[in-house]
Order: C-alpha cells, then structure tokens, then sequence
C-alpha cells in the first residue's frame, strides 16, 4: 500500500458546544458523504477535556481509497445557561478544535505487490496519472466541503 499524504485542515471553535449533538453532525456528515467511520481513540484527561480521534475511509475502486483521521480535541467544558428559543436551557461553553488529515491509499487492498502484478503496477500508474490527479482534485475539493460544513454548523 502506498500512502499520498494530501495535507490537513483545521476548524476551531470557541463558544457555546453541544459536544454531543455535533459529535452525531460530523459523523452523519462523513457518513452521508460516503465514508466509513470508526472510531479509535477516546481519551479523557483533567474533568472537561476530553480527545477522540476517528478513521473515515471511502473505496473509490479496488485500488484507491480515502482516508481522513479526525481529530476532536474539546477543551474547557464547562456548563452554563443559555438563551434558546426565549428560554434558558442548560449548555456548555468551551473550545472544540476539529483536524482533519487527508491521505489517498493506492492499492490499499495489497493486490499489486506480488509476482507479475508489482511488474506491471508502474505501467498502470504511468497509464492512469490523469485519473490519479482528478480524483486528488475531487478529494481536496470533498475536504473543503466538508470543512465548510462544520463551520456552517458553527455559526448557526
């Protein structure tokens, strides 16, 4: 498997969080957009931080995948009172910072790294750089959407 790194992209938010109902947002978000998620790290530190990182991955074909590492750092949650509708309601301020990792896996399913496969696999990566680079276009421009997406949900 061979691992092209497409960069990161990062959303911080300062305010009034419901770390629940946007925790459901993002994941609904990756999941609507094709992706599947798992979740591989959940780490609680000092009462109201708390890290989870997830793997969202996307199988363009048997040969290419996309991967985003998503990183949720919540820091400083605190509880407060809100106006909501005209009434005060029971929410939580603090910081929320989502990372996004963007990485496309070739030949993520190892089926060109033996015998005359691994022969012929720089021929049909010559042959198809014009499709390697749309799809790297199209990766990056689903990376942006999805990042103004969750700033959208910020802001509402």
């Amino acid at each position: 498997m061979e691992i092209i790194p497409m960069g990161n992209t990062t959303v911080q938010y300062q305010g009034i969080i419901d770390d629940q109902k946007f925790y459901n947002f993002l994941r609904d978000l990756l999941v609507s957009a094709g992706y599947s998620v798992k979740e591989t790290n959940y780490v609680q530190f000092s009462g109201a931080n708390y890290v989870i990182k997830w793997i969202a991955m996307k199988v363009i074909d048997d040969y290419m995948a996309y991967r985003i590492t998503v990183n949720l750092d919540y820091r400083n949650l605190q509880e407060t009172m809100a106006m909501k509708e005209g009434k005060q309601v029971k929410a939580k301020t603090g910081t929320v910072q989502v990372q996004l990792v963007s990485d496309i896996l070739v030949d993520y399913l190892n089926k060109w790294t033996k015998g005359v496969s691994k022969l012929v696999r720089p021929v049909y990566d010559k042959m198809n750089e014009e499709v390697t680079t749309q799809r790297k276009t199209a990766f990056e421009s689903e990376i942006e959407s999805i990042k103004t997406a969750i700033q959208s949900n910020f802001s509402q």
